[in-house]
């Protein structure tokens, strides 16, 4: 792949945890969309307490909502499934392992949720996109470029 005048080699482990990652990220933003629209979704986010969730949760939809997106072209700049510049390569590999992190909280928060869809759906998926993320992460670290 040529990004920016520089050659990046991708591993096929790479590009494919990222699309993986990408999809699944793309699910849960249309997921939070739902839920910041009002839809009865709420059993299976934020602890499952309302199946419409209040004004407050809902902003925190969008939020979450704004994170995958941000989730979503980190990892794909990362995988190399899209051309980035080489600040925003870098960038994206630093929000990368902020979502490394950030996912693998959200994965142990769901598995103690009192919801059983958090912890029978979402906690799983959390540990999907964690190990994604971790896979594109280690990758692109040990990737080579030449210029």
């Amino acid at each position: 792949m040529r990004a920016k005048g520089r050659i990046v080699s991708r591993t096929g482990l790479q590009r494919g945890a990222a699309i993986v990652a990408a999809v699944g990220f793309a699910g849960l933003l249309l997921f939070q969309v739902a839920l910041a629209a009002g839809l009865p979704l709420g059993r299976a986010a934020f602890g499952g307490t309302s199946e419409v969730l209040p004004p407050t949760l809902r902003v925190a939809s969008v939020v979450s909502a704004l994170l995958f997106a941000l989730a979503m072209w980190a990892v794909l700049a990362r995988g190399g499934v899209i051309a980035v510049s080489e600040r925003a390569y870098r960038l994206a590999g630093w929000a990368l392992w902020a979502f490394v992190a950030l996912f693998g909280l959200s994965a142990l928060a769901n598995l103690v949720s009192p919801s059983p869809w958090e912890r029978l759906l979402m906690a799983p998926l959390a540990l999907l996109l964690t190990g994604c993320c971790l896979v594109v992460a280690f990758a692109s670290r040990t990737t080579r470029t030449a210029s």
